[in-house]
């Protein structure tokens, strides 16, 4: 039965978290997206019905419409994004063992595909967010525009620690007087692949190369990867969990922190080779390797009851790799 590697973009593949980037082109867009970021945290820990981790990629919507972003915005983003050192060579080294490798993104399609296509993996294995801002922003009447514009204003300036006023006013802004306004539809359209729904693109893709759920593995380093690390580990496969975050750390097989992807495939190749036991007893013996400043580290995660002390280690290299992208969850 063949096996597949799906793997989240921003992070393990590229350190550029795009939207924020993106952001950038809008006056005080990176404060806005700040706010925003943490506001979508909260209402993933919330539980809010229907709300996946990862949906900022729509709150920020009516904000990139109002202030005229295009997609040659985001592609210019994309333009100056790099990749984590080893990132091609390591999909390379998979495909060449004949492993179908996928990429599962929140990240917008004209970003994922870019960065994909850079790795070498083909836009029909990339499952991302469509968004067809061009076609949006020409549907935004000018009284849309102005009123997303001054609850923009509104939003700059509260503090960014004063997160209650911020949370108040993202609750009245998103679920009071947006779906009341045409540019509501038109967010509404916008279908993030984040949370349930990269476990929903990761099962798609399984379909497609008839790979068994015990044979799957999923690299991932956020909010965005846990359900999707999650139903990886609970049906036997190999999740893991590359310089994460504590959103994700704790729902991975097995933890790498390092600053070359290529420090993941030594536990690939120990999966396919000889299952689960076998990734283990690899990372076991690699963990007790001395690591230098650059790494890597390794931890079997089902072994641990505290996740601090690796949650700690995997932020300082996600801090080396990513840089100011690192402090959004």
């Amino acid at each position: 039965m063949p096996f597949m590697i799906a793997f989240d973009l921003e992070g393990p593949l590229s350190p550029q978290d795009n939207a924020y980037e993106v952001m950038g082109r809008v006056p005080e867009g990176y404060g806005l997206f700040e706010r925003l970021s943490r506001y979508d945290d909260v209402l993933t820990l919330r539980g809010r019905k229907g709300y996946e981790p990862g949906d900022t990629l729509t709150l920020i919507v009516p904000f990139l419409l109002a202030n005229r972003i295009d997609e040659a915005d985001i592609r210019n983003a994309t333009a100056r994004a790099g990749l984590v050192p080893g990132a091609r060579e390591a999909v390379q080294a998979l495909q060449q063992r004949g492993l179908p490798v996928v990429v599962i993104s929140t990240s917008y399609c004209q970003h994922a595909h870019g960065i994909a296509g850079r790795v070498g993996v083909p836009a029909d294995r990339v499952a991302c967010t469509l968004l067809p801002v061009n076609e949006m922003r020409s549907q935004m009447t000018e009284e849309d525009r102005a009123f997303v514009l001054d609850v923009q204003r509104k939003l700059l300036a509260v503090p960014l620690a004063e997160e209650e006023r911020i949370n108040r006013l993202c609750d009245e802004f998103f679920w009071n007087d947006l779906p009341s306004r045409s540019v509501g539809k038109l967010v509404q359209q916008v279908q993030v692949v984040g949370g349930a729904r990269k476990t929903a693109a990761l099962t798609r893709f399984a379909r497609a190369f008839r790979a068994e759920p015990a044979r799957l593995i999923a690299v991932g380093d956020s909010i965005t990867d846990f359900k999707m690390l999650a139903a990886v580990e609970e049906a036997g496969g190999l999740s893991i969990v590359f310089n994460g975050n504590e959103y994700a750390v704790p729902f991975g097989t097995c933890g790498v922190a390092a600053v070359d992807l290529r420090a993941v495939l030594p536990v690939v190749e120990a999966f396919l080779d000889g299952g689960r036991a076998n990734a283990m007893h690899t990372v076991e013996e690699l963990a007790e390797q001395v690591a230098g400043e650059e790494g890597p580290v390794y931890n079997w995660l089902l072994s641990l009851k505290d996740y601090s002390g690796v949650v700690e280690v995997h932020k300082r290299f996600r801090r080396k790799i990513r840089g100011q992208a690192a402090k959004l969850g």
